[in-house]
């Protein structure tokens, strides 16, 4: 008993791989390609300015950051402009053995620099995100800037609203 069967499509089962094909679609549509980050009336924009900390700077750099350059992280895009640079010297931390304490002392030729960063920010739960970014105190940034190229962490984050 040898029976050979046959396949055969008609018009349900037709009927059936258009309606999981509509359904695979839909799914994909709603969770996969609407998160591009595209803009939807639920998303809350907010100008927001930030300060990253850049230590152990050499002093020739002092100005080098101006006012008005953009800036760029190393692993992300455009993540701001620059609004405000400030520069002091750098400070170490060091034991004096004379007055048997720790002392701060600069460190000559060594500058610290603090930028200040102001950019359009998507409001989350959990971070303000500037192109897929998340800008959080603590957090490192590898800047690009035109003259210079420095690891830093913010320190000081605010929105202006």
């Amino acid at each position: 008993m040898n029976k050979n069967r046959k396949l055969r499509f008609n018009a349900i089962d037709v009927l059936i791989l258009l309606l999981i094909a509509a359904v695979i679609y839909v799914v994909l549509n709603v969770f996969v390609l609407n998160s591009d980050g595209s803009q939807n009336s639920s998303v809350n924009y907010k100008t927001i300015q930030y300060v990253v900390e850049v230590g152990n700077l050499d002093e020739r750099f002092a100005q080098s950051v101006k006012a008005g350059q953009s800036v760029q992280d190393a692993i992300e895009k455009v993540i701001g402009t620059v609004v405000g640079v400030q520069s002091e010297p750098y400070k170490k931390n060091n034991f004096s053995y004379d007055e048997n304490k720790e002392v701060v002392s600069d460190v000559e030729g060594k500058i610290t620099m603090k930028i200040t960063i102001e950019a359009e920010a998507v409001d989350t739960e959990s971070a303000y995100l500037v192109n897929n970014c998340q800008i959080l105190v603590g957090k490192q940034f590898s800047l690009i800037l035109p003259e210079m190229y420095a690891v830093g962490y913010c320190i000081d984050l605010s929105d202006n609203q």
